[in-house]
């Protein structure tokens, strides 16, 4: 995360008024069932930035500031779809065809709940491009240092490379075999052959 930010701050001259304003956008839209993509293109244009630009600074520097807030935000949302679920008084009952009767409180309780489980989804969504972001984020700041976390490079080893350290190990094993004869006389013969070592060398 702190890799993150660092790319993040770097990368954009983000002043702490725009966090806010960004921050304030994002949780409006939580609070009203609406989603964090949505508030990132109304961002952008609010910012002069690019929706993605906003999503990036929301998810990796502004966001873990603001926990407490947005728990508050998706709370009120709840509230807001329990008020309307009891909102309205029953209904009559309508026969569709056949025997088959149901209240238009069934019909819009169902629609409700299937309101609820949407926000849940797009709890979900959001979240999981939360985490799309972040990899990004990583995979952009890893490819900009061309190493790994650890400082490795990244390259991978080529054919040619996986060749020519092959010719120098059985090259080691060969002198290691010499010197082992050399050392024991005849009395003692490795148990491995080195002919196949000797072709794939010459190779």
């Amino acid at each position: 995360m702190e890799l993150m930010e660092r790319w993040a701050s770097r990368s954009d001259a983000w002043t702490p008024e725009d966090d806010v304003t960004l921050a304030e956008l994002v949780l409006r839209h939580i609070r009203e069932g609406s989603t964090q993509l949505v508030a990132f293109d109304e961002a952008a244009s609010l910012l002069g930035r690019t929706a993605a630009a906003c999503g990036y600074r929301w998810n990796g520097v502004v966001r873990r500031h603001y926990e407490d807030p947005i728990r508050d935000a998706k709370q009120v949302r709840r509230k807001a779809l329990e008020e309307r679920r009891h909102r309205r008084p029953n209904r009559t009952q309508i026969t569709i065809g056949g025997d088959k009767e149901f209240t238009l409180d069934l019909l819009i309780r169902g629609l409700r709940d299937f309101e609820r489980r949407y926000h849940e989804l797009t709890d979900e969504v959001d979240r999981l491009q939360n985490d799309k972001v972040d990899l990004e984020g990583r995979l952009a700041e890893l490819e900009r240092q061309g190493t790994t976390g650890s400082g490795v490079l990244l390259a991978a080893a080529t054919p040619e490379q996986i060749a020519e350290d092959s010719r120098a190990l059985l090259a080691i094993m060969e002198r290691a075999r010499r010197l082992i004869q050399t050392d024991s006389g005849d009395a003692f013969k490795p148990r491995f052959q080195l002919d196949a070592v000797e072709r794939v060398t010459q190779d």
